[in-house]
């Protein structure tokens, strides 16, 4: 069943959809540090915009300044292979190149991040994201004569709807589970007075038994909302729902309970949510086990909020967890879409005594 692992730390916003968190989850864009070097800044920032110290072939020049639709890293989106021409960055005679990826957000957190970067000392980089948001490059290239330039690039990623993931440190061991309560009603999160949690599970959530491509429910969860076209799931996250002909909405990726997956962010996508409605994010702890969990909202390929677990209890861990066990209401979420369809989202943390609770499935 879904399973789910959740502790408690400072909890932190960035207010306002595509708000950056930089003074709660660290000056460099990575959460949790970068994988690799260098890969801080602002878009389009350059290091050395001109060579320095070289001698032989053309010295090397950097275009690296990204504006609004920049053609060169323009279309990039979830879960498909782009392309990028180092190229279209360094003008010169260039010896060797060398591209590096900040860590950032669940990249950071999980052990098999899901983004690719094939290629990186060659002058094409192939590049695929996995989350709807910016990424954040470091391109270095060495001249034929020893002069190095260096720059910076903010990578947009497009994305549509709404999308909330869950991370944890722990997550080959411990088994969190992510949920989405429903905007049409604050009624508890399982059923009240039951005996397991699998039995409690319910359609007031989208989960990892009802929402999946494999469900582990009866019957797949359904809001009302209509489906997208099914190329839509022909990505690695969903692309189990090729085989049922439909990509729903919402959705789940697979549960990271080290059964289905292992080590992986656990997702939920909504691509045509309503303007003015408001959704509950949550994480739930299913076998009480030490971790660290980490929440990420994005809305239109902008990272729209971000939350840290409260410190307590310790280690998100319960001394007697009964049936529903820790449950972490990291954030609501709501949604604002204008004429075109482009939806914003405002992300606000829960701040009643029921943002984190132990055994208790009320709203």
């Amino acid at each position: 069943m879904t399973r789910v692992r959740v502790r408690w730390w400072p909890l932190v916003f960035a207010l306002g959809c595509g708000a950056r968190t930089e003074p709660y989850l660290a000056a460099s864009p990575a959460h949790g540090g970068a994988q690799s070097s260098g890969t801080g800044g602002v878009a389009g920032s350059a290091f050395g915009g001109a060579s320095f110290g070289g001698a032989g072939g053309a010295p090397l020049r950097t275009r690296c300044t990204l504006t609004s639709d920049d053609p060169r890293v323009a279309g990039i989106k979830p879960d498909e292979v782009a392309m990028l021409d180092a190229a279209q960055f360094v003008e010169g005679d260039v010896a060797a190149y060398h591209w590096s990826l900040a860590a950032e957000d669940c990249d950071a957190v999980v052990q098999n991040a899901q983004f690719k970067l094939q290629g990186v000392d060659s002058r094409v980089v192939q590049f695929q994201p996995s989350r709807p948001a910016p990424y954040h490059f470091t391109l270095e290239a060495t001249g034929l004569g020893g002069d190095h330039v260096a720059c910076n690039l903010e990578v947009p990623v497009e994305g549509i709807g709404m999308r909330v993931e869950l991370c944890w440190d722990t997550s080959t061991s411990t088994d969190l589970d992510l949920y989405l309560h429903t905007p049409f009603n604050e009624a508890p999160w399982f059923t009240p007075n039951a005996t397991s949690l699998v039995q409690a599970l319910n359609d007031t959530t989208c989960n990892t038994s009802n929402a999946t491509a494999n469900l582990r429910l009866p019957t797949r969860l359904d809001w009302g909302y209509a489906d997208s076209p099914i190329a839509a799931c022909n990505t690695p996250s969903f692309q189990g729902f090729l085989a049922l002909g439909r990509c729903p909405n919402p959705r789940a990726a697979d549960d990271n309970n080290q059964f289905i997956a292992i080590g992986t962010t656990e997702r939920m996508q909504l691509d045509n949510p309503r303007s003015g409605q408001r959704f509950r994010a949550m994480a739930q702890n299913f076998n009480n086990l030490p971790a660290e969990p980490h929440l990420f909202v994005y809305c239109s390929g902008e990272r729209a909020g971000a939350a840290d677990a409260p410190a307590q209890p310790r280690s998100f861990v319960a001394n007697n967890p009964g049936v529903y066990g820790v449950m972490w209401r990291a954030a609501d979420i709501t949604t604002s879409v204008d004429a075109s369809g482009r939806v914003r989202c405002s992300v606000a943390p829960v701040t009643n005594r029921t943002a984190l609770t132990i055994n208790d499935p009320s709203f």
